[in-house]
C-alpha cells in the first residue's frame, strides 16, 4: 500500500514536469514567432535598401538616353553606348547591374488592335511559327484588344475571377497574361520579341532580332535574314531608303515591296526604351523593369511604366 505522502509527493513531480514541458513548449513557440519577425524584419530591410539603390538608378536612364538623342536624333543602333555599355556597380554590400533596351526593335502587339492591318496578322503569324506557338494565340490577342473584343467572351467571364477583355490597345505587355490560351510558357517565349506601344512607331531595322525582321520579310529565308543582319552589325542603317537599298541588294529587288511592313513602316531611330536593373543584396535578387518615352523635341526622358520583381 503507498503512503499518502509518496503518492502526493509523485503527483507532485508530474504536474512539475507537465509545467516544465508546457513552458518549454511556449519558449519554443515564442523564440519561433521571434525568429520569424526577426526574418521578417531583415527580408523588409534588404528590400528597402534594394529599393533605395533602384530608385538611385533611375536617374541614370535620362542622362544616357538624353546624351544619345544630342549626338544623332536620327539613328539608334547596337553599337552606340546605350546597348553595349550597359551598367555595373558595387554599392555597399549590394552589386547592382543594368541595362537598357529598344523596345521598338520589338513586334509591337498593338498593331493588332486595327482589324483592317493584315501586314500586322500576317507578320505576327509568321512570329508564333518562327517561336513555335500556335498560331490560334495570335487569334486570342487580336481578339483580346480589338473593340469588337474576342469570339468567345464567356470563357474570360466563367473564370474564378472574371475579367473584360481589354478591347483597347494593351498599356502594358503584362496583360497579355491575361489572354486566353496564353501559357506561362508561351508568356515566357514570347516576351523578349515583342512590346505594347502605340500604335503606328514603327520598327527600327538596327535594333530588331532576326526573328522579327524574318516575321515582316516572307521574301526571304533565315540565311538571307542573317546576311542583312550581318551587314547591319558592319554599318548600321542610316534611314529608311538604305535599308531598302541594301536589302534590296542582298536579297532580292522585291523584298521589300512584298514585305509585312508595320503600321508607321521602318525606321532607323527609336522613341521607346526598356531599362532593367537588377540588385543583388544579400543572397536576394531585385529587379525594376522600366517603360519610357524619349522626347523627339528635347530628348528628355518620361517614365511611363515601372514593375519590380524580387526572386
Amino acid at each position: 500500500m503507498t503512503r499518502p505522502g509518496a503518492q502526493d509527493r509523485g503527483v507532485a513531480l508530474l504536474n512539475a514536469l507537465l509545467l516544465v514541458a508546457a513552458i518549454s513548449a511556449v519558449a519554443a513557440g515564442l523564440m519561433l514567432r521571434a525568429e520569424t519577425s526577426r526574418t521578417r524584419v531583415e527580408h523588409l530591410q534588404v528590400s528597402q535598401q534594394a529599393a533605395l539603390h533602384l530608385d538611385a538608378a533611375e536617374w541614370l536612364i535620362d542622362p544616357v538616353l538624353r546624351g544619345d538623342w544630342e549626338r544623332d536624333q536620327n539613328l539608334d543602333h547596337l553599337l552606340e553606348g546605350w546597348s553595349l555599355a550597359g551598367f555595373e556597380a558595387d554599392i555597399d554590400r549590394a552589386q547592382m547591374t543594368g541595362t537598357i533596351t529598344d523596345l521598338q526593335g520589338r513586334y509591337n502587339i498593338n498593331s493588332l488592335s486595327d482589324p483592317s492591318d493584315i501586314n500586322a496578322v500576317q507578320s505576327f503569324d509568321r512570329l508564333l511559327a518562327s517561336l513555335g506557338l500556335p498560331l490560334t494565340l495570335g487569334r486570342e490577342i487580336a481578339g483580346f484588344i480589338q473593340a469588337r473584343g474576342p469570339a468567345q467572351t464567356a470563357e474570360y467571364a466563367s473564370r474564378p475571377l472574371p475579367i473584360l477583355p481589354a478591347g483597347a490597345p494593351l498599356d502594358r505587355i503584362e496583360e497579355l497574361r491575361l489572354v486566353n490560351g496564353m501559357t506561362a510558357e508561351a508568356y515566357a517565349r514570347l516576351l523578349p520579341y515583342v512590346a505594347a506601344l502605340p500604335p503606328g512607331g514603327g520598327l527600327n531595322v538596327n535594333t530588331t532580332s532576326p526573328e522579327v525582321l524574318g516575321a515582316m520579310l516572307p521574301g526571304t529565308n533565315p540565311a538571307g535574314i542573317a546576311l542583312l543582319i550581318a551587314e547591319r552589325g558592319r554599318v548600321p542603317f542610316a534611314d529608311r531608303e538604305d535599308f531598302t537599298t541594301r536589302a534590296e541588294t542582298l536579297l532580292h529587288p522585291r523584298v521589300i515591296t512584298q514585305s509585312l511592313a508595320p503600321d508607321g513602316g521602318f525606321v532607323t531611330a527609336s522613341d521607346w526604351f526598356e531599362a532593367r536593373f537588377d540588385v543583388r543584396l544579400d543572397g536576394r535578387i531585385q529587379s525594376r523593369i522600366l517603360t519610357v518615352e524619349r522626347s523627339t523635341l528635347t530628348g528628355a526622358v518620361t517614365l511611363r511604366h515601372r514593375r519590380t520583381v524580387t526572386q
